[in-house]
């Protein structure tokens, strides 16, 4: 039997995860001469991300590579290395795939490697991707198979040949000489339908000025203990050109050897989640207004009560689904229904939760303390009764979480599906938002997960992988005024998504013209400039005016949203620009407003326009 033949040099110089980022020129060669040879089931690139279930296999590489890394940046994948002693056991495994990537780093297969890649379009989808000389298996890939070829295995061509498959970037390349049966000049070509993870030179702007910026005001944050550590990405034109992990996920770092295996003291990363706070507001109950606004089941003019009975004959009955959505329904800001549950010598109220879970007490709320099934009930009751504010029926704008409070009963009554599988099977699954969730302790290791606050008041322990919203967390995380958590590159599909209007990753979500709707200001006349769902930066004598989330340098145009835990979110048109801000302020306490008096999220944002104004 044949041996695999790996050079070692591609063992020292392509797999180690560490490697260097190449440069823009190492990358512009490898996006040039990447070449798609054959896609007859016209795979590529990769489309209805929510209906696969990808494994990438590697031979003579590690499981995990820089080719497979990428990929992973687009959707969840699984990652598998074959060699000759375990061809059986991967090929068995995947039996629960649909779909195959198999990345080949050698110039030479075992008989058993051979017979597996003949395999693969067989009995699924199948993507062949070439990192080394493909002459002596070359032939064995089946015609219904996609071949992507790339001319060496640096890491620019792993990255770039991952970004083709997903329409990250565009196949162009064309080969140089006949390649097996493939003439010289051969050469598919594709659009680019996605993000492409590129350098900030690739926008037009300073990479290092821009870095240096945000480090030096990250940095300076956190030495004020403003937050523990967050998560800065930054995409231009479709690039994803800056993500950045800074801090700790907690203090505990500080106090030295002590904690060290504690799950809290965790360097902070890329991919790790946070809690986005009213972030969610716009992350899930915007998409769904949006969805159902654009297939006319919900009517912006007409009464929220229309689609949410509960406020029938209440002083509430008339208000509009578009004047709630831009909080300027009379309603107030905020009722602190938890209190409920808590006695007035702080111990828990057992009406209302208990330690123990059964059929009437099943909403789990913390890891040890679960809700009354009818609380979310009692709390749609409450917000019926409760006064209307004195301004209203007059259009003042005040600040309140209660309709999206309302939202998901709102969405399940007219979808018949919960409010988090409608959010996952109509945006992010197919988005390839694969880590956005409500109550993602149900999934992802805490150590994944960045804490926020030490509940004293109600819950009674470090709120990790739950809600922090304790609105949200009495009804057990599943609300769209706060409770879903993220990490930094899923959000900025969604809203990516946004900027361009309803489309991404070749798919159209809802009409140019539904979103245009939400982003305008309808009572900007009456001196309230917010969007429907969106907050919109504040304006003076016709100029934006900055605060403590958003820059001054922000046009008319930009909308986004903050949330209470230390997030941020802008998306600015005029620029193409998504700007995302994710921290835990909130650890180990709330009484911490130096997130507020650094203005430390507007001054990146204000950093990153800057790079982008003198480039």
């Amino acid at each position: 039997m044949k041996k695999t033949i790996v050079p070692l040099l591609l063992f020292l110089v392509c797999f180690a995860l560490k490697a260097a980022q190449p440069s823009l020129s190492q990358l512009q060669f490898a996006e040039r001469n990447i070449v798609l040879l054959q896609d007859k089931a016209q795979l590529l690139p990769l489309q209805g991300l929510d209906t696969l279930r990808v494994a990438c296999v590697s031979m003579g590489a590690p499981s995990e590579n820089e080719f497979s890394v990428m990929l992973g940046k687009y959707m969840k994948i699984k990652t598998f290395a074959i060699n000759q002693s375990n061809v059986d056991s991967v090929a068995n495994s995947l039996q629960q795939y649909n779909l195959a990537i198999v990345a080949i780093f050698g110039n030479r297969l075992s008989e058993k490697e051979l017979a597996f890649v003949a395999a693969q379009n067989k009995t699924r989808g199948a993507i062949v991707c070439s990192f080394a000389n493909p002459s002596q298996w070359l032939s064995t890939v089946g015609k219904s198979a996609a071949l992507v070829y790339a001319p060496d295995a640096e890491v620019a061509s792993q990255q770039m040949a991952a970004q083709l498959i997903f329409g990250g970037i565009a196949a162009q390349g064309k080969l140089t000489a006949k390649l097996g049966s493939f003439k010289k000049g051969a050469g598919l070509t594709t659009q680019a339908i996605r993000f492409k993870y590129t350098l900030p030179e690739d926008a037009g702007i300073d990479g290092k000025k821009l870095a240096t910026k945000i480090d030096s005001l990250v940095n300076d944050a956190i030495a004020q203990q403003t937050f523990p550590g967050c998560v800065v990405l930054v995409a231009k034109d479709r690039k994803v050109v800056f993500t950045k992990a800074y801090g700790y996920h907690t203090y505990l770092k500080a106090e030295g050897e002590n904690y060290k295996n504690d799950v809290l003291n965790r360097k902070t990363e890329v991919d790790d989640l946070f809690d986005l706070a009213s972030v969610t507001k716009v992350t899930a109950g915007c998409p769904a207004y949006l969805k159902l606004v654009d297939e006319g089941k919900i009517n912006l003019d007409e009464k929220f009560s229309t689609y949410f009975p509960v406020l029938k004959g209440s002083n509430k009955e008339n208000i509009t689904v578009k004047e709630l959505l831009c909080h300027v329904g009379g309603l107030q800001a905020y009722s602190p229904f938890y209190k409920w549950a808590v006695n007035t010598d702080g111990s828990l109220n057992s009406n209302y939760v208990r330690s123990v879970p059964s059929a009437e007490f099943p909403i789990r709320i913390s890891a040890a303390l679960y809700a009354r099934k009818d609380i979310g009930d009692s709390i749609y009751k409450a917000i019926a009764k409760s006064l209307l504010l004195p301004s209203y029926p007059k259009h003042k704008y005040v600040y309140s979480d209660w309709p999206f409070v309302m939202t998901p009963p709102v969405v399940e009554a007219i979808e018949h599906k919960p409010f988090e599988e409608f959010l996952q099977s109509t945006f992010y699954r197919s988005l390839g938002a694969s880590e956005m969730m409500f109550n993602p302790w149900r999934t992802i290791p805490l150590s994944r997960i960045v804490p926020t606050e030490l509940d004293n008041f109600f819950r009674q322990t470090q709120l990790h992988g739950y809600v922090h919203d304790e609105a949200s967390g009495i009804m057990g995380g599943h609300s769209a005024n706060a409770g879903l958590f993220a990490n930094a590159n899923d959000m900025a599909k969604l809203y990516q998504m946004y900027l361009q209007k309803g489309t991404y990753g070749g798919k159209r979500y809802f009409s140019e013209k539904t979103f245009d709707t939400f982003n305008s200001c309808p009572f900007e006349g009456e001196g309230v400039r917010r969007g429907i769902c969106f907050d919109k930066p504040d304006m003076k004598d016709g100029k934006v005016v900055g605060h403590s989330y958003c820059s001054s340098l922000a046009s008319p145009e930009a909308f986004g949203h903050s949330g209470y835990t230390g997030t941020v979110v802008w998306v600015d048109p005029t620029c193409n620009l998504v700007y995302i801000f994710l921290s835990n302020r909130v650890y180990p306490t709330r009484n911490n407003d130096k997130i507020v008096t650094t203005k430390i999220r507007a001054k990146v944002q204000t950093a990153i326009y800057e790079a982008i104004m003198h480039k």
